[in-house]
């Protein structure tokens, strides 16, 4: 019989290559060796599947996670996540903010954090509405969505740009800054951020016309945004493309997803019953050189994990279990739609049959404070 503990080393950096998280954990608990292998880190790592963010346990304040891939449960003791709504998720990065607004940039598997200065005001300067809300809502309200350029484990000078706030008006920090520049000439109440060859983009939905509009920024002293000449027409419109759908009188939520290169646009239809259930996705790919767009029927055989984090694109193939063609989404809590039922709204839609399947029982209710996100992990 082999002994695997004296396999090559050069063998057995190529194999880690191949492992999600938590088999990466399990190679490097076999035997000494393979342990010492497992600390070189050498080998880019396996692209991860996401995990879903879920809230505290109370009797034991730990963090909640839902591994797919598994079809388990782990639970993280972070200190750091304890009682905090999870803004945002970028290179297994999470934004957390407290119950007194405190706000953290925190790696769960390694214990990294960064002290992110107080988000701007609610209300933007208007002291007296911000006093009439309670802690919970001004915890849960004032961070929409938050994302980063790049990982900053990589590079130190790194930025975030945020959605805050009752208008949820952009900011962006960078490492040494002490406190949030606001950009100020943008749309009232974007949908999505994203961040796209160097540059930041911000996408609303139509409100008043039938187009959704995307703007472009770069950080820096004197931040100023440029409204882009690409124009995607939502549905009813007489250009719009898609036309084998009922659904005309369904609420749009805006994404924006980088796949392939390319800057995408997703369009997310809700059901406005009492529910609130998202009914279809349709995917738009922008060129932004000839302002023009493709309508996509399909993700070329990806999967898309779609919600409050940064959008994660993966190849199906790779693992088992997973559709090929397929949106995973979660919740849209920080719209403010889990006031009657929680966080209900999650599932798989299958872009080629349009239908929607679960991955995780819709008869959980979630409280407000932790609507799930997807969390990438990654502890390189």
């Amino acid at each position: 019989m082999a002994n695997w503990s004296e396999l090559p080393d050069d063998m057995l950096e190529h194999l880690t290559s191949f492992l999600p998280i938590q088999d990466y954990h399990r190679f490097s608990a076999v035997c000494r060796n393979w342990r010492l292998v497992a600390k070189q880190k050498r080998y880019s790592p396996a692209q991860q599947i996401p995990w879903l963010a879920l809230g505290d346990i109370e009797d034991t304040k730990k963090r909640k996670f839902y591994n797919l891939l598994e079809g388990r449960h782990y639970y993280l003791d972070v200190p750091e996540l304890c009682g905090t709504v999870l803004c945002g998720s970028s290179y297994g990065w999470l934004f957390t903010l407290d119950h007194k607004l405190n706000f953290h940039l925190v790696n769960p598997l390694t214990g990294e954090c960064y002290d992110l200065p107080r988000p701007p005001p609610f209300y933007e300067g208007r002291i007296e509405l911000e006093m009439r809300l309670d802690a919970e809502e001004l915890q849960r309200g004032l961070v929409f969505k938050a994302i980063l350029d790049c990982d900053p484990r990589t590079r130190s000078d790194f930025t975030a740009l945020i959605l805050c706030g009752e208008y949820y008006t952009p900011a962006f920090w960078t490492a040494g800054d002490t406190i949030w520049t606001v950009i100020t000439d943008l749309p009232y109440r974007p949908d999505d951020i994203a961040f796209y060859e160097g540059n930041f983009y911000i996408v609303r939905s139509p409100c008043g016309d039938n187009y959704s509009e995307i703007y472009t920024f770069e950080v820096g002293t004197d931040p100023k945004a440029t409204k882009l000449g690409l124009q995607v027409p939502c549905r009813g419109d007489p250009n719009y493309i898609i036309e084998d759908t009922d659904t005309d009188c369904d609420y749009p939520v805006n994404y924006l997803v980088v796949f392939e290169g390319k800057l995408h646009l997703v369009e997310r239809f809700l059901e406005m019953s009492e529910h609130r259930l998202t009914t279809e996705f349709v995917l738009h790919e922008l060129d932004l050189e000839g302002n023009k767009y493709f309508t996509c029927r399909h993700i070329n055989g990806h999967a898309l994990f779609l919600g409050a984090s940064t959008p994660v694109v993966i190849n199906p193939s790779h693992y088992h279990n997973y559709m090929k063609d397929a949106i995973y989404f979660t919740d849209l809590a920080p719209h403010g739609f889990s006031e009657l039922y929680g966080a209900e709204d999650l599932g798989i839609y299958d872009m080629i049959g349009k239908g929607i399947t679960l991955y995780y029982p819709r008869d959980v209710v979630h409280h407000a404070l932790a609507a799930p996100i997807w969390f990438t992990p990654y502890q390189w």
